[in-house]
């Protein structure tokens, strides 16, 4: 506990050079960057079957190219100056990474425990993601592949790039580890713009972050943010289909 309250500069990582403007402009050139290729979409003759979710053509190209925008804007405001190791991409020991499943186990059973004690306080549960990826239909077997290859690939490593790598370091360099943690965790789940995941998410977050802040890297986050995601859209995909 004493490390985690310790705001000392980590003596195993490469420092951190960036700060909240770097933040702000990466977020700002994202943002941009969104905004234009959403416009030019408008522009585009091409129908889009919104019963496909984001495995439609039009979403599924938008969403991969906004999230490569998103690196894209961390190398320039933070990798190109410092490098990706103060960003925490470094090799890790293999035993360390598996720890990974029984991380998973964890957070998977945090998840559902979270949701169940939603669904008794309200009644009701419904996550917007199923919509939202699969337009409420079951997926063939090349979109649970390609939906894979965005959602536990793409997806999971440019948000630990982004949370757990740039925002991270800067709020443990500024706030010790323990507040990094739970600021960063929260911010993960705000972002996400999902209120009935939010407290989910923020479980999540927190588990990631220690993660970050035991293995000095991000590889094993990536690993364990992959393997959660691919676990929940195989499980979104069984239950459309009825299994």
């Amino acid at each position: 506990m004493q490390n985690l309250l310790n705001n000392a500069p980590d003596p195993d990582m490469p420092p951190v050079t960036w700060g909240w403007r770097d933040v702000i402009a990466v977020v700002v050139t994202v943002l941009a960057g969104t905004l234009v290729l959403l416009g030019a979409i408008q522009l585009l003759p091409i129908a889009q079957d919104e019963a496909l979710g984001v495995t439609s053509p039009v979403p599924y190209i938008s969403t991969a190219l906004i999230y490569l925008l998103i690196l894209l804007a961390v190398y320039l405001f933070a990798a190109r100056r410092s490098g990706w190791a103060a960003l925490g991409w470094r090799p890790v020991p293999i035993p360390m990474l598996l720890m990974v499943p029984a991380l998973l186990l964890l957070i998977i059973t945090g998840m559902v425990l979270i949701n169940l004690l939603i669904v008794l306080a309200t009644g009701d549960f419904e996550n917007p993601q199923v919509d939202a990826l699969t337009g409420g239909n079951a997926l063939t077997s090349n979109q649970l592949l390609l939906l894979l290859v965005l959602v536990a690939g793409v997806v999971p490593a440019v948000e630990e790039v982004f949370f757990r790598g740039m925002i991270y370091g800067l709020m443990r360099r500024q706030w010790g580890a323990l507040l990094a943690i739970v600021a960063s965790a929260a911010l993960f789940s705000v972002v996400h713009v999902l209120p009935i995941l939010m407290p989910a998410l923020f479980f999540v977050g927190l588990v990631l972050g220690f993660l970050r802040e035991w293995s000095k890297s991000i590889v094993p986050c990536i690993l364990l943010h992959s393997l959660q995601n691919a676990l929940v859209l195989i499980a979104i995909n069984a239950t459309l289909s009825g299994m």
